[in-house]
């Protein structure tokens, strides 16, 4: 190979050369020419010159002979004298040939001459050219030297390769046999943690049983003692709440027994289904995430629900808990269906923010609370706005009872809608600041408001008339969506604070029942476990807190 590309290069600078050469050879011919008759027109130009002046000389003797002969014998001649004359004549024809075979002589040294300028500037122009094929050819030299230096390293690296492939064929041999080992061991250990996986969920159950009936045990001898002894609730400025459903295993909660990150960004909302096997949370990553917690000590994220294209504000479930709906800042509310994660309904027709929203009993039917001062019924059957209430301020959130809607507002006031009269209002209450979230009791007899002036107030729903007022030295509202949650009993009522405290009251004596710290950012919402056993705080820092007594 090395042998063949010289032989290629020598052959290939010998066609060059004769392709370069061959065009110039007849122009140096006609040149050297040229030279050579401009040389022999210059000679005869010369000689004819000389001959001229010859001829002139001749002609001035001749003169000077016929004036010297007219004065010595002025009676010469005549015929002598016609042949001089006719002599001089002839002469003088000769000399005027000889000027104008002079001038053509002349003319044609001036058209060589020129012929010769235009031969040598072709000639300097094709050896420019000469000159720059020859520079092209060096540096294609080296491109070729360089080309053949990389084909050896590709060649080497090329064979390296196939030595790295055939070694790693071998390893992923090795690995696929490895592999099919493991994977029946995998299989056969799979099997076995089944197995005590189920021993260990049959004793957990049973751990379980026998905790909540010791739990009941020791209430009902609490409560026995309490009646033995006629104890009597002081009365205070609560005291139009008088008695409430008792749910057994109610407890407030004294430590956090775990947290968790719940989302990419700040965590907006947080809300248990109805049967307390999972809750959701809500953020300003756009995404709602569904969650079970497993023995109070990690929460698994079953679902993660997409289709928001800003903040979701708030969630809800329906009784069944098979939708959540989400309200969401890009002007639109939805619904997804639990088992396959599928957006089924997406609300649209509100001109703001929708910062709250909620089901209906028989979950055919939402109502959303938006910025742009209205609330609007929509039924999910044909998927459309049944009704359109105009509140006159921001809605902040919503509740529903069977037949009506209670809002509360930007304006101090908390407003109260039935769904099958007109669009204005059947009576409202006002509190002492914008209200930031409603709640109701399980029973539907009480609904909680918390509102910016850092108080929350119970509203008697038979009578209408505010029976409560709470607050703490230290309880700030910290956002005008804080979001605050019943006990399922009703005995209790918790709010978080800008500064990550959750407070819980009492709701009859309304004092504080207890103080809980963890948080390092403000609470957004909070939501308890329709059992009583756990209470859920989220936070601006993206943090959900599991708030629990065991």
């Amino acid at each position: 190979m090395s042998g063949g590309w010289r032989e290629d290069i020598l052959f290939k600078l010998k066609r060059r050369t004769n392709e370069q050469v061959s065009p110039f050879q007849n122009l140096i011919l006609i040149q050297t020419k040229l030279i050579e008759r401009n040389s022999i027109l210059e000679e005869e130009n010369t000689s004819l010159s000389t001959l001229a002046e010859n001829l002139k000389l001749e002609n001035r003797q001749l003169e000077a002979s016929i004036h010297s002969r007219a004065a010595v014998s002025q009676a010469a001649d005549s015929v002598t004298v016609n042949e001089l004359h006719q002599k001089l004549f002839r002469l003088q024809e000769e000399l005027t040939e000889m000027h104008r075979r002079k001038g053509e002589n002349a003319q044609q040294v001036i058209d060589l001459s020129a012929a010769l300028k235009l031969s040598d500037k072709e000639i300097s122009t094709k050896n420019l050219a000469i000159e720059s094929l020859e520079a092209e050819m060096m540096i294609l030299k080296q491109d070729l030297t360089n080309f053949q230096s990389s084909l050896q390293e590709l060649e080497s690296t090329n064979q390296l390769l196939k030595d790295e492939y055939q070694a790693l064929q071998l390893a992923l041999t090795t690995a696929e046999t490895s592999l099919s080992s493991v994977k029946r061991e995998n299989d056969t250990l799979v099997v076995q943690l089944m197995a005590l996986k189920a021993k260990d969920a049959d004793r957990m159950n049973l751990e379980n049983d026998l905790f909540m009936l010791k739990k009941q045990q020791l209430m009902q001898l609490e409560l026995a003692e309490a009646a033995s002894e006629f104890r009597h609730i002081p009365e205070t400025a609560n005291q139009g709440i008088t008695t409430f459903r008792t749910v057994t295993g109610v407890t407030v909660p004294t430590k956090a027994a775990f947290k968790f990150e719940a989302h990419e960004g700040e965590v907006m909302c947080v809300q248990w289904d109805f049967g307390g096997r999972y809750f959701a949370t809500a953020g300003t990553d756009r995404k709602i995430k569904v969650w079970e917690i497993e023995r109070l000590q990690q929460a698994e994220c079953k679902a993660i629900l997409t289709g928001s294209n800003a903040a979701v504000m708030g969630v809800d479930f329906d009784l069944n808990g098979t939708m959540v709906l989400g309200a969401s800042n890009d002007y639109a509310t939805r619904v997804w269906t639990i088992d396959d994660c599928r957006l089924r309904h997406t609300l649209t027709g509100h001109s703001n923010k929708v910062l709250s929203a909620k089901f209906f009993g028989d979950a055919t039917r939402v109502v959303s609370g938006s910025h742009d001062r209205t609330l609007k019924i929509w039924d999910l059957r044909s998927k459309a706005c049944i009704s359109t209430k105009f509140a006159g301020s921001s809605c902040n959130d919503v509740v529903t009872t069977e037949m009506s809607v209670i809002s509360g507002h930007f304006d101090k006031k908390v407003r109260f809608w039935d769904i099958r009269s007109s669009s204005e209002p059947l009576h409202e209450v006002i509190v002492g600041g914008k209200v930031t979230s409603l709640d109701l009791t399980k029973d539907k007899n009480y609904l909680g408001i918390c509102s910016r002036d850092d108080k929350l107030s119970i509203v008697d729903l038979r009578t209408n008339g505010v029976v409560g007022t709470y607050s703490g030295e230290e309880f700030h509202v910290g956002c005008d969506w804080s979001r605050i949650s019943f006990s399922p009993d009703g005995q209790y009522i918790s709010a978080g604070t800008g500064e990550g405290n959750l407070y819980v009251w009492n709701v009859c004596t309304g004092v504080v029942e207890k103080v809980l710290r963890g948080h390092s950012s403000g609470i957004y919402a909070v939501s308890w476990h329709p059992t009583g056993l756990n209470i859920l705080s989220v936070d601006k820092s993206k943090t959900c807190y599991v708030w629990s007594d065991m």
